[in-house]
């Protein structure tokens, strides 16, 4: 397939099957979207993702609230893996206090969307550069002036 072609990924990770199927059915049409029901889930499927060329998600869709580990855990597990750390994290929740959007922060998620959302919200990333893209020039233009 080529390339230039291919769908970016888009990987929904949340625990409620609602919201996940709501989610694809708003991206699936522009994006190849990755479900996940926990963040267990979604770190097998990177981790299988990343044995394959080109198959690592574009963009994670990560819910906060889940049992056994939450969106903070493993959004600061992607993000101290150098395989993983630019792959951009919207955190997509129903908690809206000052002290989440902090931790969020602290664990260096990208976005910060809260429930209840408009769906047709998330297909508008696809025309910004985001926050990634600043972060990996910053990055490169660091690693330049070395």
């Amino acid at each position: 397939m080529d390339t230039k072609n291919q769908k970016k990924k888009v990987m929904v990770v949340d625990d409620e099957y609602a919201i996940r199927e709501l989610i694809a059915l708003t991206l699936e049409q522009e994006y190849d979207v990755i479900k996940a029901e926990s963040g267990q889930d979604a770190l097998n499927k990177i981790q299988n993702a990343l044995n394959k060329i080109n198959s690592a998600p574009d963009l994670i869709i990560l819910d906060i609230m889940m049992p056994n580990m939450d969106g903070y855990q493993v959004c600061r597990l992607l993000k101290t893996n150098k395989e993983t750390k630019m792959i951009p994290i919207i955190m997509l929740t129903a908690k809206h206090q000052n002290e989440d959007v902090r931790k969020a922060v602290d664990v260096e998620a990208d976005e910060y969307i809260t429930k209840p959302f408009e769906p047709e919200m998330l297909r508008v990333f696809k025309y910004s550069k985001s926050i990634h893209y600043v972060k990996g020039r910053n990055e490169n233009l660091l690693n330049y002036n070395h």
